[in-house]
């Protein structure tokens, strides 16, 4: 299984020179299976170099599109997606069920109309289909070629979703908790999150707070990278990414920030537009 980082940051893209070692775009994380799966989690900005590495690469043209939430920092590469205005392509596109949410596609038809966007979903030439995920993952897993998923509601403003991707041929997993607000979850959902960790080999966490910084956050949504740190630990994951970059956060900043997070667990790393690995 491999992993790829489209872009790391939250709220807005940036696009100045003091931005370039740790990326400009907003979330989207890409994953790829040993038998050529393809799963995209969220769409931001960064999907767009995701899905410019697949029009190269992928063999099989199908796409597994989920959402974590649908906040604009997480949709706003959704309508000029190149997947989405290829016809080779086929995506399925899920989300799990929330309370402001009831048809997904009616959803993303609603915001992809005039004024606001000149394409319409209908005029997107590649295949698509939409899913309204449960909240919760049952004890049997969505199947992706030999991909398995499973996910859980997370603490935020309207809601989020983390993912969890197991592949059994390797062994390797790889667990995807942006846009959640730690200290704010009820005991319910610090122990779903603590159950999708459990063991997993890597982690991406939301810690786009310093813990000096939470209070000023506070409501926010977001947690501190001191947050992350601590439930790796103790779900026992072998490796911790931390993401969502504020956009005053430069190349400089973020150098600071990722000695300060290593010095307290050298298993630690700040999130990198760009970065690939494979499990």
């Amino acid at each position: 299984m491999k992993c790829l980082i489209g872009g790391c940051r939250g709220g807005n893209p940036v696009t100045d020179p003091d931005f370039v070692r740790y990326g400009f775009d907003t979330t989207s994380f890409l994953i790829e299976g040993e038998g050529g799966e393809v799963v995209i989690i969220d769409a931001g900005t960064g999907i767009r170099p995701i899905a410019n590495y697949l029009n190269k690469t992928a063999g099989a043209r199908n796409a597994y599109l989920l959402f974590t939430h649908a906040h604009l920092d997480h949709i706003m590469g959704f309508p000029s997606c190149p997947l989405l205005l290829n016809p080779e392509w086929s995506v399925d596109i899920a989300m799990a069920k929330r309370p402001d949410v009831e048809d997904l596609e009616e959803a993303i038809r609603g915001w992809m109309i005039p004024p606001w966007w000149p394409v319409t979903l209908d005029m997107m030439p590649a295949r698509k289909q939409f899913t309204m995920l449960e909240p919760y993952s049952t004890e049997t897993p969505l199947l992706i070629g030999g991909l398995e998923i499973r996910w859980c509601p997370q603490e935020h403003p309207g809601g989020s979703t983390a993912f969890r991707i197991d592949e059994p041929s390797t062994g390797s997993s790889v667990v995807i908790s942006t846009d959640v607000e730690w200290s704010a979850s009820s005991p319910e959902l610090q122990k779903a999150l603590q159950d999708l960790c459990r063991d997993s080999t890597w982690l991406i966490f939301d810690g786009k707070c310093t813990p000096e910084e939470y209070e000023r956050f506070r409501g926010y949504g977001h947690s501190t990278w001191m947050e992350g740190i601590e439930l790796a630990r103790s779900c026992g994951v072998e490796n911790l990414i931390i993401t969502h970059h504020g956009t005053d956060m430069t190349d400089e900043v973020c150098d600071a920030r990722e000695a300060a997070i290593q010095a307290v667990w050298d298993k630690t790393q700040l999130a990198r537009q760009g970065l690939q690995w494979t499990l």
